[in-house]
């Protein structure tokens, strides 16, 4: 099996990875994940059909290049399209149908090319465009040649579009975190497009190299949307980051959010914490968590203490002991090992939150198992 070939099936594996991870999400009201699944989609359909044509399986790539093309052409509107959404704070769709007027047009010149050349120069067609091999005839080779001009005409103007927007945000207090990963979505599409070019021009193995590039994209996708619901929950924080919060002499501190949403904060906390096991770090605390989530320090202690009835050390120790529970079925580990593992400093800190919120120690607990 040919080093180019592996590493298509790898991005192919990931791809499908990832997409039935993000179809399978519970969050359904973010509308910018739908945008994500577009794009993940997308890349399982380009990557398929570099396997395909490697694989010589023509008829069946022959039809697929008929949607892959413009496809193609529709990542750098999808991903302006996200940002648009994302900046939304998800709640909604933002695409600009204009940005979607080049992958109508070349949809449009395939079928013709489809209709009006035969099938064995419209094969060729696929096998060149993707392999790049050059023998075609002097009227495919302009079409071929205007193709990759007007796909980089159109990567231009996409990156000035991402550079405006990221000069805005860069400035904008509420907006300043997101500017974070607009910056690294420009520097990625840059140096991802420069070593592509390099590679058509100056070095012959360019179809690895262009595998190794659909991979990492798939891998730039994929964790953007891993991360997509925790960069929202910090977009939402930012939103008050700064500000102080209320205070009446003679009332408790109140959160600036409503009950509905602060109970949205307590989930999308509740799985970062389990997602990256935070808890597991002793020296996690309120200061530098809220710092990681970007809320106030005082903000985030209320919204714990309303709406979980806890500080926020009780909160972490939760998680603490229920990990402690899992590992102590297991007679090979020690006590000692075990909270060490889980974020407890000493073994009296551990045996008192232990005993608080199960009602046992340690050791009665592994006896019961």
């Amino acid at each position: 099996m040919s080093t180019i070939l592996v590493a298509d099936i790898i991005g192919l594996t990931l791809a499908v990875a990832f997409l039935l991870l993000f179809l399978i999400s519970k969050n359904r009201s973010n509308r910018a994940r739908y945008i994500l699944v577009a794009g993940m989609a997308i890349a399982v359909l380009l990557v398929s059909l570099n396997v395909l044509i490697i694989i010589n399986e023509t008829p069946v790539s022959t039809i697929l290049f008929v949607i892959a093309l413009p496809a193609f052409f529709a990542i750098y509107p999808i991903v302006n399209s996200y940002i648009n959404s994302f900046l939304s704070r998800g709640s909604k769709l933002i695409i600009q149908p204009w940005d979607y007027t080049l992958p109508f047009f070349v949809f449009i010149s395939v079928v013709l090319l489809l209709v009006i050349i035969d099938e064995g120069s419209f094969r060729l067609l696929v096998a060149s465009l993707f392999s790049f091999n050059n023998n075609l005839p002097l009227p495919l080779t302009t079409y071929v040649i205007a193709l990759y001009i007007v796909y980089y005409l159109q990567f231009l103007f996409f990156l000035n579009k991402y550079i405006i927007v990221y000069k805005k945000l860069k400035i904008d207090k509420e907006y300043s975190f997101a500017s974070r990963w607009i910056k690294y979505i420009i520097y990625g599409i840059i140096i991802l497009e420069l070593v592509f070019l390099f590679a058509l021009f100056v070095r012959d193995d360019i179809l690895f190299i262009d595998a190794v590039i659909s991979d990492l994209i798939i891998l730039l996708i994929g964790i953007l949307g891993i991360k997509h619901d925790e960069l929202l929950l910090e977009q939402k924080f930012s939103s008050i980051y700064g500000k102080e919060t209320a205070r009446d002499a003679n009332r408790k501190i109140k959160s600036k959010f409503d009950s509905g949403y602060q109970r949205e904060i307590v989930d999308q906390i509740k799985n970062t914490v389990l997602r990256e096991k935070l808890y597991s770090n002793p020296n996690l605390h309120l200061k530098n968590f809220a710092k990681k989530l970007h809320i106030p320090e005082k903000e985030l202690s209320i919204i714990i203490n309303d709406n979980l009835g806890k500080n926020f050390s009780s909160f972490i120790n939760e998680f603490r002991v229920k990990e402690a529970c899992n590992l102590l079925a297991d007679n090979k580990l020690k006590i000692s090992e075990i909270l060490l593992k889980v974020g407890f400093y000493s073994r009296s800190a551990f045996n008192t939150a232990f005993k608080e919120i199960t009602g046992q120690t340690p050791s009665e607990f592994r006896q019961s198992l």
